[in-house]
């Protein structure tokens, strides 16, 4: 019970993290939202005649909301109104959700939610404990923040920056929905309603924080609370009055026509801000067809949704916000939803299968990129935290994907309800696209992993990071990104969380790098049982005459041998090779090792870099709730940039299960390093320089030599066109690729 409530405590501060992209009050002179006395009249404060004449009142169904406001009989209206609603077929749903995290939302019937808690009588726990709290004016209003009312509730009560926006989200209030629903007992809807009265009669006094962005007006707002309200006026209050029905209807369609001159006005925006406020708009559009503007709302939401579906993911499913967790699940939520609704109200089929083509590759990325302990990496503006499960289990089902019934059962010990579970088809995975690698051994928690980062600059959600990387082995996270912090109000964001200095990554001068334009380039992916390799390089430092190289090459299932390599125009700048680890490293034999295990060894060359230690704040692996930091270890070895030659960085890094292993690591030339693991032996080497005495000459990036017991020896080369031994070819091409096979004669 303790864990689900902390759970709910912090989810509010989550995936919907308030973080304004652009003021919502500079908009295009052709919006009538410029004109004061529209927006004051037909949004802000909407009369009873204009409400009844944006109905259409000409079907029989509604002939007596239409002949009491042809005697301007309004109360007769909204009363005749409430039983026309009450008797209207239409879907009706509710939210059901992963322990309450918002980034979860997504629709059922209400014996689906039913279901879902007996299956899991600690969400039915969570909602009611929630739900109680609420009815006793005790609201959970934003991130740890719980405010206190007695009868009358201040809506203006100052939560924070960001909390003031987030408060009215209205996210807190969806358990008394829920609890309804569990229960069938109305005090959690008479709750509700007196939330919502109170709401209405203050929201045109509420006062923002930030000087262009309206509290109550404007997209995230609308886009969000507007939810929780359209669950709410769905469900069979029998006491709900007139003036329930009064306030709702104008909520409504206040809502609808301030979304739909900004949709229209302002065109394609990406990101996940039109994303929320266009599905809102069909929201509204389907479920109060009555409205006379409701086929524009429609017919324009359904576009923009259309437009974002295309063009904000990648190829590979990936968002183009790049943050896995944060706004990649929270539009993915957006288009599952969506196409609910759409399916049950009979609409647009072929966004419908556009939305399941889509988002089924959105599922197969974020498998992908899943950590072994199931957490999604903190990449970006991105907490660290569990994959929800129920996402998990909603997708196997929806998109017919047994694989996924495997990642749950492997990763996260949640059994399939049925036979014939399989695991996906990949393990390591070059996606392109939307620039990430992820190099794994297995579909178990203790496989080894690495995931790198080498995706284009989207605007204010990127970090400062470029061919950074996060390694776990043995069931634990090894090497990790800082990631994002608790929300944008953290002090830390900018010059830490965002900062090059909090990655795993080679800085100049410990400075940030222009990541705006800058994406990893000159890109190498090859990967087999026994080698994954990538390769790629970065000018995010060319004002300062610097371009870095990265290779990496993950010997199946060892270690990882990651190369640097910096070209430098200029000498005298520090060049640092960054790592943050949750463990404690400490010296040793020719390198550094944890001091538990699991763990890892690190042996670096060149041996007599400087190396530096500290710590710092990052996303947490050791409560893996979203949102939680913890500080932890850093280390840094630094070089002097040079112009007399490139300056190259070699680090290998072993994964520890127990205490001791056998592997021996030396260097042997620039780039360069010779391993020692039981009877095996292998030589790796990143560039074409040949190092001395060696028989080998090949113009591949990289190139491995493995000798067994056996005594014959095996070769595995990146991105070349040929290998020669003591002048005779024994690999060629006409064109560069990779490949590996048994050198002859051995």
């Amino acid at each position: 019970m303790k864990k689900i409530h902390r759970i709910a405590f912090l989810l509010l501060s989550l995936a919907f993290t308030f973080h304004p992209l652009r003021s919502q009050r500079n908009l295009n002179a052709q919006s009538h939202l410029t004109d004061s006395t529209y927006f004051r009249h037909a949004i802000k404060s909407i009369s009873d005649a204009d409400l009844f004449s944006a109905i259409d009142l000409s079907s029989r169904a509604l002939g007596e909301v239409s002949t009491a406001t042809a005697k301007k009989d309004y109360p007769a209206s909204y009363a005749a109104w409430a039983q026309y609603w009450s008797a209207k077929h239409q879907p009706k749903y509710v939210t059901k959700n992963y322990h309450l995290l918002i980034d979860t939302d997504m629709l059922v019937d209400y014996d689906s939610l039913r279901s879902y808690v007996r299956q899991y009588p600690e969400e039915r726990d969570s909602i009611l404990h929630r739900a109680e709290m609420l009815v006793q004016h005790r609201i959970q209003a934003w991130g740890d923040i719980v405010l206190e009312f007695g009868p009358a509730v201040d809506f203006n009560r100052n939560v924070g920056q960001s909390g003031k926006y987030g408060f009215h989200y209205w996210i807190w209030s969806r358990p008394l929905n829920a609890a309804y629903v569990l229960t069938g007992n109305e005090r959690y809807l008479e709750a509700f309603d007196d939330y919502f009265r109170q709401w209405y009669d203050q929201r045109n006094r509420i006062e923002g924080s930030i000087p262009d962005l309206d509290v109550v007006y404007y997209e995230l707002g609308l886009g969000v609370r507007n939810r929780m309200f359209i669950e709410h006026y769905l469900l069979p209050y029998s006491h709900r009055t007139w003036q329930t029905h009064e306030k709702m209807l104008k909520t409504i369609l206040g809502a609808a026509r301030w979304l739909y001159e900004l949709e229209r006005w302002e065109g394609y925006r990406s990101g996940n801000w039109q994303i929320h406020g266009s599905y809102m708009l069909t929201q509204i559009a389907l479920t109060f067809p009555e409205f006379r503007e409701s086929s524009n709302w429609l017919q324009l939401g359904l576009q923009r949704m259309h437009e974002h579906l295309e063009q904000d993911f990648f190829e590979d499913g990936g968002h183009s916000e790049r943050s896995p967790r944060n706004y990649t699940q929270a539009t993915y939520v957006a288009y599952r939803n969506l196409y609910y609704l759409l399916t049950n109200h009979n609409q647009d089929e072929p966004l419908a299968r556009a939305i399941r083509e889509r988002m089924s590759r959105t599922i197969d990325w974020w498998i992908t990129m899943l950590a072994p302990t199931g957490e999604i990496p903190a990449i970006n503006d991105s907490h660290r935290g569990l994959l929800p499960v129920f996402l998990l289990q909603d997708a196997a089902s929806f998109y017919g994907k047994p694989e996924i019934y495997g990642v749950l059962a492997n990763l996260f010990g949640i059994h399939a309800p049925a036979a014939g579970v399989s695991l996906p088809a990949f393990t390591s995975r070059n996606m392109p696209s939307s620039g990430f690698a992820v190099m794994r051994t297995d579909w178990t928690r203790n496989a080894l992993y690495m995931n790198i980062n080498y995706g284009k600059w989207n605007g204010s959600h990127t970090h400062n990071d470029m061919l950074d990387f996060e390694f776990y082995a043995n069931g634990r996270a090894l090497a990790v990104d800082a990631g994002l912090g608790l929300t944008y109000d953290d002090p830390l964001y900018v010059p830490w969380y965002k900062s090059s200095a909090a990655h795993n990554m080679v800085t100049v001068n410990n400075s940030n790098i222009e990541r705006e334009g800058t994406e990893g380039r000159e890109v190498t992916w090859y990967s087999s049982e026994t080698l994954d390799y990538f390769g790629g390089e970065h000018l995010g430092y060319n004002s300062k005459g610097v371009v870095h190289r990265r290779s990496i090459a993950f010997v199946k299932p060892f270690y990882w041998v990651i190369n640097d390599r910096l070209v430098c125009k200029k000498a005298g700048d520090t060049l640092s090779w960054n790592l943050h680890t949750p463990l404690h490293l400490m010296k040793s034999q020719n390198g550094l090792s944890t001091s538990e295990a699991p763990g890892f060894k690190l042996f670096f060359s060149p041996s007599d870099a400087r190396m530096r230690q500290g710590d710092g704040m990052a996303a947490s692996t050791s409560d893996v709730l979203p949102g939680r930091t913890e500080r932890i270890q850093w280390i840094a070895f630094d070089q002097i940039s040079t112009t007399t030659h490139a300056v190259e960085f070699t680090v290998v890094l072993v994964p520890v299960a127990a205490a001791g292993n056998d592997i021996d690591v030396r260097e042997i030339g620039a780039g360069a390093v010779l391993v020692h693991r039981g009877d095996t032996t292998e030589i790796l080497r990143f560039g074409s320089h040949p190092l001395p005495g060696d028989s080998l000459a090949t113009d591949a990036e990289f190139v491995m030599v493995r000798a067994g017991r056996d005594g014959r020896q095996h070769f595995m080369l990146a991105n070349g066109t040929y290998l020669r031994t003591r002048g005779a070819v024994i690999w060629k091409s006409d064109t560069k690729k990779s490949s590996e096979g048994l050198m002859p004669g051995r």
